[in-house]
């Protein structure tokens, strides 16, 4: 028997989604869970992050006039014009650098979130991916072994076995046969040999001299024998789930779910900074400008990922704009209440000064 190897995933996410899968039992519904904690985790940040945008359109909308001023009077000469902004922000108490420094921590903290799990989702797949097939080969040889009839039964037992495993597996969900692929009908959920061969590279053992042998390094002749030693073993373990459930492994329900979620997110976002922006200037315009952009954008990229990656890091795209979906009504909210104890403190302040008057 030969055995295809790939090393397992080390690291903070490896560790914590093997964590949560223990507790599961499935891989999709772990990383939904840890999206979600994640995005509860960063509220406090995306919440500061909220309000520090808020704070600059207050900001901007209330010295809009004076901007407009200074734009007129030195936009021909650009330091001049910078050096006279940073004052008239300064003598306001508004701190261009503090902000943009909450902005930076939070899209810095997001994308390193997102870019490692993505890598550990990557590396987790072919790794996976052997993992079933090597449940399944163990399931067949055990079955077989342990049958006492004729080379018939056994070889049905060994099937049987081998579909009784793929039904208990942890890489479905829903409507998806492996996760660890797209979402897409173009890709089988169950691998032929070349398929599966693809995805775990090209470093094997076998169990005769325990020696990790790379393919690619074996003369012509050793590897026809080799690679024919192994397709036999893989065909007869996996021919039974290639005659009876394979099919498409989806139907590109998650690349619809992440780019309407992500049109949706991107406009209501935008339809606040329309709501709270009426300004004429150049800052405040830019900035819808971009939101805009990104409207489009972001969308674009997120099908893309879900379109060619793994299912399993489309379910954590998917789940992560739910959330904030879920909660962005609520920080809007807490925000809108802030800002009027804010309005009716200086109100009351404007009173008590006048009533002293």
């Amino acid at each position: 028997m030969t055995n295809l190897l790939v090393s397992a995933p080390t690291g903070l996410w490896a560790t914590i989604i093997n964590a949560f899968v223990d507790f599961v039992f499935n891989y999709a519904w772990a990383i939904i869970l840890i999206t979600i904690i994640i995005k509860l985790v960063l509220s406090p940040l995306d919440f500061m992050n909220k309000k520090v945008s808020r704070d600059n359109a207050k900001m901007q909308a209330t010295l809009g006039p004076q901007m407009a001023k200074l734009q007129k009077q030195y936009g021909h000469d650009r330091n001049l014009l910078n050096q006279k902004t940073t004052e008239l922000y300064k003598a306001n108490g508004f701190n261009l650098g503090g902000s943009c420094l909450v902005m930076l921590v939070y899209l810095v903290v997001t994308m390193v979130v997102f870019i490692s799990l993505f890598t550990s989702l990557n590396a987790m797949a072919p790794y996976r991916t052997e993992a079933e097939y090597l449940n399944y080969r163990t399931a067949y040889t055990t079955a077989y072994n342990a049958e006492s009839g004729d080379e018939t039964a056994k070889v049905e037992a060994g099937r049987q076995a081998v579909l009784k495993a793929y039904d208990e597996r942890s890489s479905s969900f829903l409507w998806i046969k492996n996760v660890w692929v797209s979402d897409t009908p173009f890709g089988n959920g169950v691998f032929t040999f070349d398929e599966y061969l693809k995805i775990v590279g090209n470093k094997v053992k076998t169990s005769a001299d325990d020696q990790n042998i790379k393919i690619n390094k074996l003369d012509k002749a050793d590897k026809e024998v080799f690679l024919t030693e192994f397709k036999a073993d893989y065909n007869e373990t996996m021919g039974v789930l290639l005659e009876e459930r394979n099919g498409p492994n989806g139907y590109f329900i998650i690349t619809i779910l992440a780019v309407g979620t992500a049109i949706l997110s991107q406009w209501l976002m935008q339809r606040k900074m329309v709501q709270k922006t009426h300004s004429s200037n150049p800052a405040d315009q830019t900035t819808v400008k971009t939101n805009k952009f990104m409207m489009v954008f972001l969308p674009i990229v997120m099908g893309l990922i879900t379109l060619f990656y793994n299912a399993v890091f489309g379910l954590y795209i998917i789940a992560g704009q739910l959330v904030t979906l879920l909660t962005f009504p609520i920080i809007d909210k807490l925000l809108d209440k802030h800002y009027a104890k804010k309005d009716k403190e200086r109100d009351e302040k404007i009173k008590m000064d006048y009533s002293r008057k």
